[in-house]
């Protein structure tokens, strides 16, 4: 059988051997605890002992290229006041050989560093009080349409019910024997009846006035599949708006700016001073993950 037959670069068959090649060299790998990257925990041994432990994505991608690479890892757990601008400086100053983490790839950064490949994808996320809403408007139901709009529903009612008047009002005996203020009433409550799918107190005689009928029915099918999809995006628009919908309206000042927090040092920081505060760093410090969640501000 013919066996399969690799020609490296420069056509030779010769593997080349001017690379790097990490089996059994000590690599140092700065690490920064950053759930569900990289998870450390302090465990106890049996003899009493306590040792840091290491789990996640990063340790196990480690692990993977320790098997495939055979490098020895020694892996340093940064100090958790390291900003993320400093745990990327720490490869360039050789405090680190290499750095995994989630490091967010700047211009800024890649000045001094080179960066692989992402391993994983992310974007930036605005993070808010949940606001609670006491206030009910009563009204609020009669907001669905414009105003126009129920002044043009009106009038079409009562214009309906005239125009079934004078067509009815000869031949329907349930007209007859009224007065004209009388017949014309009954006449709009008629078309309101038939609009709002309501019974109604006398049927129609002539073909024109069943013509008529038969209008204000399929007005009412089109103003209720109208009412109640305005109603529900209404209702749905009101439960899920919060005071601010994205980056435009911290441009817009719409938040004090003193009110906004951002991590130091961090790419997020590096993305607000380009472009919101055009360098003015005229936000609220945040020193470490866990103030975004619990600080008062």
């Amino acid at each position: 059988a013919k066996e399969n037959v690799i020609i490296w670069p420069g056509n030779t068959l010769t593997p080349p051997t001017g690379r790097a090649i990490l089996n059994g060299v000590n690599l140092r790998i700065g690490l920064r605890e950053s759930a569900p990257f990289t998870i450390v925990q302090q465990v106890i041994d049996e003899s009493g002992q306590s040792t840091i432990q290491y789990s996640g994505f990063v340790p196990d991608l480690i692990n993977i290229l320790q098997s495939k690479m055979g490098f020895i890892p020694i892996m340093k757990l940064v100090p958790s006041n390291q900003t993320y601008n400093e745990f990327v400086q720490g490869v360039s100053n050789g405090v680190y050989d290499i750095a995994i983490g989630d490091v967010t790839v700047t211009a800024a950064r890649r000045e001094f560093v080179d960066f692989s490949n992402a391993i994983f994808d992310n974007s930036l996320r605005i993070i808010t009080r949940k606001t609670t809403r006491t206030s009910t408007d009563l009204f609020a139901f009669l907001k669905t349409f414009t105003r126009n709009l129920w002044l043009l529903v009106l009038g079409t009612v009562i214009f309906a019910g005239i125009l079934m008047f004078i067509i009815e009002r000869q031949d329907n005996e349930a007209l007859q024997n009224h007065s004209i203020l009388s017949q014309v009433t009954m006449s709009v409550w008629y078309a309101f009846g038939n609009l709002i799918g309501y019974g109604v107190d006398f049927s129609t005689n002539t073909a024109a006035g069943r013509l008529l009928t038969a209008g204000l029915y399929i007005l009412g099918l089109i103003l209720v599949a109208s009412y109640t999809a305005n109603l529900a995006s209404e209702l749905t628009i009101a439960k899920s708006k919060d005071f601010i919908s994205g980056i435009d309206d911290i441009k817009n000042g719409k938040i004090p700016f003193n009110r906004i927090g951002i991590l130091v040092g961090a790419a997020e920081e590096e993305y607000y001073l380009r472009e919101v505060s055009e360098g003015n760093k005229n936000y609220y410090l945040l020193t470490s993950k866990s103030c975004a969640y619990n600080h008062s501000r």
